[in-house]
């Protein structure tokens, strides 16, 4: 019997409904620097029992602002560790929780103070049952991942050089008889489109402007159809800026023309496009960049505009390690010695923290360990309180497997 498949006690569940309640009730949103730090206290409250010393620093967020990360591990010093990650912040403010019909209602229960309660209840479980974490568990939970802010990406980049495993408390999601682990998440490359053309008066002398903005849409156009289906890259040109220089150069002052017949009569001498490719594989990303910069050089030839293209960011995927995919396994394995069914994703579309891990095909990462629901980011946000009792003892589960088998 694995703990993946082992009935959570009833009065240990009921106090991880309890723990969520609680989180849900602390207004957390993304800034909310006093919220935040509540979280790390209730979080702190709850781990020090465990056998955990927990850390709470101020680091310089969005703005310079001071913001908390929680780090918590049993006493020692170790070379490298398992590394297990969730966030503290919501992209709501908090309004009171509540459970119905089998789900917890309320801010953030699913992504992801559902996963930080569920690795509470997994500590709990394997405490019940006579076992312990690996020694080297390593908890980081930061402020500003929903605003992919600086925090999160300086602390999993410095944390990640040393850690062997990853798991992350991201939410799993919901397939058809079972629920999904993430193993496998798109790269993001940002990129711009500048482009310069001619400016003249559109009545009287059209002829001898050229357009930067046509030119601009016809190659936006164009670069948004290089994307594929099912496991291909795909291309989205976010968003798209043009008129007349001094326009496009301070369009934060320049907007009031907007909605307006004022500087209509200017061929538009200047275009900015802005989007981003989203890959699973290396290559794919440098095929479709590469496409991307031909034709910027084809379409300006043609249109007698400037084009240039320029890869503002990249951000690695995650691919799932040899030793990953045996974790992965074995907890597909555990799920199935009972009717629940676990299927591994590979190919989910947002950035989150493996992301920024310095190398993520050097380490076996798990992600989305968290419990499945509904509403993320909205009002309705929920989570299946089924799932928290299942996911408490796949967490379990994983951090026994990783005891055992590093």
């Amino acid at each position: 019997m694995t703990l993946a498949a082992t009935a959570v006690p009833k009065p240990l569940f009921e106090r991880s409904i309890e723990l969520l309640l609680e989180l849900c009730s602390v207004s957390s949103a993304s800034g909310d620097t006093d919220g935040l730090y509540r979280m790390t206290e209730l979080l702190s409250r709850e781990l020090t029992p465990l056998g955990f010393v927990a850390d709470v620093s101020a680091e310089p967020g969005v703005n310079g602002g001071a913001q908390p990360v929680l780090t918590a591990q049993p006493p020692g010093v170790r070379d490298r560790h398992t590394l297990l990650l969730g966030h503290l912040d919501t992209v709501l403010p908090a309004v009171p929780p509540h459970v119905e019909n089998g789900r917890l209602v309320g801010t953030g229960a699913l992504d992801m103070k559902g996963g930080l309660a569920a690795f509470i209840g997994a500590l709990l479980l394997l405490r019940e049952c006579g076992e312990t974490p690996p020694d080297d568990l390593l908890f980081a939970a930061v402020p500003d991942e929903e605003i992919g802010g600086p925090v999160s990406v300086r602390t999993v980049r410095h944390l990640g050089e040393r850690a062997h495993t990853v798991l992350v408390l991201e939410p799993g999601a919901r397939v058809a008889g079972g629920e999904t682990l993430v193993t496998g998440r798109r790269g993001l490359t940002v990129w711009r489109l500048d482009a310069r053309g001619r400016a003249a008066h559109s009545g009287v002398a059209y002829w001898e402007g050229r357009s930067a903005l046509a030119a601009a849409a016809a190659w936006a156009s164009r670069v948004q159809q290089m994307s594929e289906q099912e496991n291909g890259p795909v291309v989205n040109a976010g968003r798209i800026v043009g008129g007349d220089s001094e326009f496009v150069s301070d369009v934060g002052e320049e907007h009031r023309f907007i909605g307006t017949t004022e500087r209509l009569n200017i061929v538009a001498d200047r275009c900015l496009v802005e989007g981003e490719v989203r890959f699973l594989d290396l290559s794919d990303r440098d095929r479709v960049l590469g496409r991307m910069r031909d034709l910027a050089a084809e379409i300006g030839g043609r249109w007698s505009v400037e084009l240039t293209f320029e890869e503002v960011e990249h951000i690695p995927p995650m691919t799932v390690s040899d030793s990953g995919r045996k974790l992965a396994d074995h907890l597909v394995t555990s799920a199935e010695r009972t009717d629940w069914r676990l299927e591994l994703e590979d190919n989910r579309g947002g950035v989150s923290f493996p992301n920024f891990l310095p190398d993520p095909s050097a380490a076996s990462v798990i992600d989305g360990l968290g419990p499945v629901g509904g509403g993320m980011h909205t009002r309705d946000e929920y989570l299946d309180l089924e799932s928290l009792q299942r996911r408490i003892g796949l967490i379990a589960e994983a951090l026994l497997f990783i005891r055992d088998n590093r």
